[in-house]
């Protein structure tokens, strides 16, 4: 049986631009499950952005699904109960056609299919139902668990990484009584794989880039299993892009040190691209009228195009160009250019007009 986990795909109509974005990743999420023929995929939750997300594209998102010959598993996180606003409708009330499977019976829901036991634990504020009345032994060969939330241990990748808000904790004990082959898991945007006991734990990311610093490609995993064993295999969406930062180094007159092609270089229209500048000026007017020419220019060819406001890694001092100090050590520089990493070079050029403006200061 070949499985196609995803999750946090955030299916959004607050604009027309986040709703084609959206829908178009889903498309291919579609298309990959049919042509590498997975028998069944995965939403292990935050499929919609908000409930009102759910209840105005639950129509297109049917519409697509009927495409796809397998059967889809939908799994409610925690971001599917927002805005829902005393409506006390379940998501199993809605009609989904035959194509989906809506698994928000709580504590869990136990089932089986295709000679393979699934067990669902759609999001909840707390796990004491699961914890006072688990799963029964497992009685086939493979167990498959899905499920909304943060496993301890797991959600820490730096302290540039946010943990995901509103998630509730998967405590390792718990998972541990399931008697699960794998957890395919969802909440964490970052995809990353680990351990607990002897259930691997896989957390496929988001789907797609849903705010800033989400770094890196979006994707998926393939769950292959043969007879017992369970193997995993990450496959990533090319509708999705990616978040990238690009770092514009200014000369002395304010002047970005590369074109914008190089900057730009191995990027995608689907990309969120944002722009911070650094260095020593001598005005910020050069840099104004790069802002402006990129806007004019390239803005419309990118999903998302954007310049940081925070400019404190700019430093402007006025006739800094003229100092002859810095030319001479910056004309030395330039000798060497090709002979450094460019990231050294770069990194080296900064320090180096630094210090020579701090040691005039301390004289």
């Amino acid at each position: 049986m070949k499985l196609l986990q995803v999750s946090d795909l955030h299916l959004s109509q607050s604009s027309k631009d986040e709703k084609n974005y959206s829908i178009a990743v889903l498309g291919e999420i579609l298309i990959t499950a049919e042509q590498t023929k997975c028998d069944r995929i995965l939403f292990c939750g935050d499929l919609f952005n908000t409930f009102p997300d759910l209840e105005g594209l639950r129509s297109e998102f049917l519409k697509l699904v009927s495409s796809y010959s397998g059967l889809v598993y939908f799994l409610p996180g925690n971001h599917e109960i927002l805005e829902k606003k005393g409506n006390n409708n379940r998501y199993v009330d809605y009609d989904w056609s035959t194509k989906v499977k809506v698994l928000d019976e709580t504590p869990y829901f136990l089932f089986e299919d295709s000679g393979i036991e699934f067990v669902s634990i759609p999001h909840q504020e707390n796990y004491s139902g699961l914890l006072l009345s688990p799963p029964p032994p497992k009685q086939t060969k493979v167990r498959i668990g899905l499920a909304h939330g943060t496993v301890p241990g797991m959600s820490f990748t730096g302290l540039s990484e946010e943990e995901e808000e509103g998630g509730s904790y998967l405590d390792p004990h718990l998972i541990q009584n399931l008697g699960l082959d794998y957890l395919a898991i969802g909440h964490l945007h970052r995809a990353r794989m680990g351990a607990v006991g002897n259930c691997s734990v896989g957390y496929a990311g988001s789907s797609r880039v849903w705010r800033k610093g989400e770094l890196g490609p979006r994707g998926g995993i393939f769950i292959h299993i043969d007879e017992s064993k369970v193997r995993t295999e990450p496959v990533y969406w090319k509708e999705a892009g990616e978040y990238r930062e690009i770092l514009v180094s200014l000369d002395t007159e304010g002047k970005p040190e590369e074109n914008i092609e190089t900057y730009l270089e191995g990027t995608s229209p689907k990309d969120w691209i944002v722009f911070r500048f650094a260095g020593y000026v001598d005005s910020m007017t050069e840099k104004q009228k790069f802002q402006e020419s990129v806007l004019r220019e390239w803005k419309s060819k990118f999903r998302i195009l954007e310049f940081d406001p925070d400019e404190s890694q700019i430093t402007v001092i006025q006739h800094l160009s003229e100092n002859e100090f810095v030319k001479q050590f910056l004309d030395k520089m330039n000798e060497r250019k090709d002979q450094m990493d460019p990231i050294l070079w770069r990194q080296t050029r900064v320090t180096g007009i630094r210090l020579i403006l701090e040691g005039k200061k301390n004289r």
